[in-house]
Formats: C-alpha cells, structure tokens, sequence
C-alpha cells in the first residue's frame, strides 16, 4: 500500500489486494498557495486527500473556515453525488494531494465492504459536523476582571492561543466602565468573527454589571493563587489556580491550574504548541469552545473496558479534556482523573477490582444491600483516597439516581470516594449512599451514557463510549443463545433472569440512543452474561482496547475539527 493511502482512515482495514485498483489509479497533484482547488456551486468528481500541506474550507452560508491537515481529505459528498461542491477548499500554503475519480470510488465501494463503511463513516462525521455548525455561531467574549490578582502575562498567553484556534479574536484591555463595556461587548456580537473570541478587560466593579450581556457560551474568568477569595458562584466559572488548594478551597469545582513555566513560555512568542503547554492549551480551547469530551457508559465488570479505551487515546496523544460517566463508566473517570493517566489509572483499579473479587464481602442478613457498605467504603478510599473534584488532574462529572428527590443528580464537586461510591451502588447489591439531603444510587437507573453533560460543558468534540453486549445475528448462534436462556428461566428465580434481561435490554437500546447525539462514538462488544465477571476484568480492559485501536483513525480524523488551528 501507498503511504498516502496507508495513512488515510478511508483505507483502514482494506486490504493490499483489495487497494491494488485503486493504488493504480491514484493521481498526484500539486497546488500553490492560494489555489482555489474547488469551488462552492461547481460539479466535481473528485476526491482529494492531502499528503502535504494545508487547506482552508469555507461552508455556505457564512459559515467559520476550517483547516485540513494531512490526512485529511475533501470532495467527498460532491464526487459521490454529482452535486456541486458546497464550499470554497483553498490551499494555504503549497499543497500536494492524492487524487481519485468518482467511477474508481464507487466501484471500489461496490467491491469492498470495510471501504464502503469506511466511506459511510466519514460522510456521517461530515453532515454531523455540518449540523453543529448551522446557523453559525456567534462571537464569544471572556470577560476578566483585571484587579490586583490580574496576571497581564497570562492574558497575553490567551490572547496568542486565542489567535491560534480562532483568528480574528481580540485582547481588549481598556478597562472601561460599565456602560462603555456593554456597548463594547454588543457592538463584538455585531462586527466579530464567527466563533472568534473578545478577551475583555474589566474593572472589580464593572465586571459583576456586565454578567447581564454573557451568553452561555461565554466565560468569566478570574485569576487568583488562593481560591478561598473567589466567589461562590459566577458564569461560565474558568479560574487560574497555580496555587495548591487548602481549607474552603476544597469545596470548589474542579478550576484550570496553568504552571507559570507555561505561561512565560506562550508569552515570550514562537509557534503555539498543545505538546509543549498542555494546562494552557486546554484553558484556551474551553474558551473557543474546542475541549476534547468523553462520556462513558454503565457496564459493571464490563466498563472495566473504558479504561482500555483512555489508554488507547493516550498513547496516540490525543487530549481528553472532560469525563462525564455513569455507573462503572463514573468510576473509571473518576479513576483516571485521580491518577492523571489511563495506564496508572488501570493498574489501580484492576489492583483493587482483584481484591473485591476475591473478598466480596457479603453479608449473610443482608438489609439494604448483599455488599457489606463498610467493605466498599474501604476500596473506594484505597483508590480514591481523600482526593475533592478540585484536586482531580481534570474536570469529571458523574451521575446517580436521587431516591428522595427522585432525579438525577450529577456530581463535581466534594469528596471524590463518596461519589464514586454512589454512582456504581447498584441497588440491592451496594449500599446507597446518603450525600446532605439526598440518598443516591447507580447511575443506571437514570442515565446509562450521559453524553448530554458533554453540551452542557460546550465541548467541541464529543465522544461517547459504550459498553454492551454482543448478542447473536443469526442462527445457528442464535438458536443456541435461545436454548441457553431457556434453560436458566426453568432454574429456581428463572423469573430474575427474565426481568433481568428485560430491563439491561431496555437499558442499551436508550444508551444506544444517547450514543447518537455524540459526534463519534465506539462500541465495545463484551461476551454476553460477562458483564458481572470481575475475575475477567484485564480481559474486559483488552476488549476497550482493541476497539480503540481499531476505530482510531476515524478518532484522529473527527478530532481534527477542535485541535487544527484556526484559519485567519
């Protein structure tokens, strides 16, 4: 295989006999800066994918431009359609491009099943990515209060970053009063950019005025090295924290830490780099709305397999900025947000998952639960420690069924070993958990993959998890299956098994739903009636990494949309 077909994920599990075809009937084709290569309103039936260089798209409509990096490709829905090419791609510095046919795709299409998937894949991150941005989004404005605790380094360092995802933003360090700030402010929704950012300057007293002219894309962002001076609450909360957290500060949510050595490094210019200033990377991307989310469903034993996949993503370097997780999916984000690495993070757990197996600690009359509630108190502390949601490496909410208010509750802030604790209790077999006012329970009872909490956060890209079994296509498999669960409802509680199977089916028919409203998502096949085997634990971790792995050039691809830079 070529490497420039080898690189692309439209090739991903094809073949070398299978790409032999299409290898021969690649074109290469070169471009200068400035080339217009297609034309919004003109047919082509062509599709492109950049070896080297950059291009610019520009959607319909006025939409924002986006920038293609290798390997990235283009043309796609025109070449197969017939329909004219609904954007202007241009080249932004020299381009070089593999170049194939219509007639040479649909055939290879009609031949190929994982080419044909490959193909559907990514048309169905295009319309997905195109859905999000209609109608384009507006500019968005941070406001800074820049009191005493103002660090104007800092601001310059977000003002370069802001540069970097969303050109066109501004850096406005007038420090006007109020009025003067609003007309500021309405005259940036007016004028700006779309999706560009304005970095406003405010003084103490005329920040708390202009809260009023925020949209819920926009941010207040207050620096300060003790966090016991911050205020309760305030919009959008985005908070410099270099400081350690200490006494009432405990009690925050989770806030951004950005080392000072970051900081001076982003000022003092050169190219902006994620590698080099992860911490601030992540703060400006929050702000231009391009933070990396992941949600993770319920499984028990079987989300075990979460943390195969966060290896998965780690290793390829690729950021996850925001965990949200239900049930077992909680803890595992909980788990990998305590140790600050999915390979430290599955060690841990598979450590203390081996211990629970071997000593489940049952209760012989049992009351509110099987599980004795003082044993898993004891593991959840070994693992989590007295670790609060502010002092985790990252931002995680999980989720837990309220019994006295009778909702769910999402839980960021406090003691982390409660909350975990709480989101996994499944009823009957956990203790529940008493929290102030609110006795909680497993996660799965009302939200088994809430990727709604990845919108509520504003995350540019959204990626959803889920664990489920794989149940049989057809027969023969099918009429084993069938034999097999026949027999276990003529066994002694056969009815358990029956309403069991009913409502965990229930269950991954409504996850399968959220899963949806992801821009990506990964389904992790798990063997039937494995999900409760914590002696498989590694193999169920094995199962999320192969999954990964396999769906990680369509991972890389999606994620491109966030982590490009801007184009001017």
């Amino acid at each position: 295989m070529t490497p420039a077909l080898a690189l692309h994920p439209l090739f991903a599990g094809i073949s070398s006999e299978a790409l032999a075809p299409l290898e021969r009937c690649l074109q290469t084709r070169r471009f200068e800066a400035g080339d217009v290569i297609l034309r919004a309103g003109v047919p082509s039936a062509e599709l492109f994918g950049l070896i080297d260089g950059a291009v610019s798209v520009e959607l319909a409509g006025g939409g924002r431009r986006l920038l293609l990096l290798p390997p990235q490709c283009f043309g796609e829905l025109s070449a197969l359609t017939g329909d004219p090419v609904s954007a202007n791609v241009v080249a932004q510095r020299d381009v070089r491009t593999w170049v194939l046919s219509a007639p040479v795709l649909l055939e290879a299409m009609a031949q190929e099943v994982a080419f044909f998937r490959n193909v559907a894949t990514l048309l169905g991150l295009r319309l997905r990515e195109r859905t999000r941005r209609a109608p384009a989004a507006r500019p968005r404005v941070v406001l800074v209060p820049t009191g005493e605790e103002a660090n104007p380094i800092l601001l310059a360092a977000l003002a370069r970053g802001l540069q970097h995802y969303a050109p066109g933003s501004e850096h406005d360090e007038s420090r006007d009063d109020a009025a003067s700030g609003a007309q500021r402010i309405r005259r940036w929704r007016d004028v700006g950019p779309s999706d560009a950012v304005l970095l406003l300057g405010t003084g103490q007293d005329g920040s708390a005025a202009l809260l009023a002219e925020l949209d819920a894309d926009d941010a207040l962002l207050v620096t300060a090295d003790d966090l016991r001076r911050l205020p309760d609450t305030h919009a959008a909360p985005v908070v410099w924290r270099p400081g350690a957290l200490s006494g009432a500060a405990a009690l925050q949510r989770w806030c951004h830490a950005v080392p000072r050595d970051e900081v001076d490094a982003a000022a003092s210019g050169g190219d902006w780099s994620r590698a080099r200033q992860p911490a601030l990377d992540h703060l400006v991307r929050r702000l231009c709305g391009r933070e990396v989310g992941v949600a993770m469903s319920v499984g028990a034993a079987a989300g075990l397999a979460h943390l195969g996949v966060l290896e998965v993503l780690e290793s390829d370097g690729l950021p996850i900025d925001f965990l949200c997780g239900s049930s077992m999916g909680g803890a595992v984000a909980l788990a990998f947000a305590r140790f600050g690495s999915a390979r430290a993070a599955t060690e841990n757990v598979l450590r203390v998952v081996v211990d629970f197996a071997r000593a489940r600690g049952m209760q012989w009359l049992p009351r509110a639960s099987l599980i004795s509630a003082s044993r898993v108190t004891t593991l959840t502390r070994e693992l989590y420690g007295d670790a609060t949601f502010a002092q985790l490496r990252l931002p995680v909410a999980v989720v837990a069924a309220d019994l006295t208010m009778g909702k769910r509750a999402v839980l960021d802030s406090g003691a982390v070993a409660p909350a975990a604790r709480a989101t996994a209790a499944i009823p009957g077999v956990f203790a529940a958990v008493r929290l102030g006012d609110s006795v909680l329970v497993d996660g799965a009872v009302v939200s088994r993959l809430p990727v709604d909490l990845l919108a509520a956060r504003g995350c540019g890209f959204r990626l959803a998890a889920l664990v489920r079994p794989t149940y049989p296509e057809a027969p023969p498999d099918a009429a084993r299956a069938a034999d097999r669960f026949e027999q276990r409802l003529r066994r002694p509680f056969g009815l358990r098994a029956a309403m069991g199977g009913a409502w965990r089916l229930q269950g991954w028919w409504d996850a399968a739903a959220q899963a949806d409203r992801a821009d990506l998502s990964l389904t992790v096949p798990i063997p039937v009636g494995e999900g409760f085997n914590f002696a498989a634990a590694e193999a169920m971790v094995d199962c999320g990494r192969r999954t990964a792995l396999e769906r990680l050039p369509q991972i890389r691809l999606a994620m491109q949309q966030v982590l490009a830079p801007g184009v001017p």
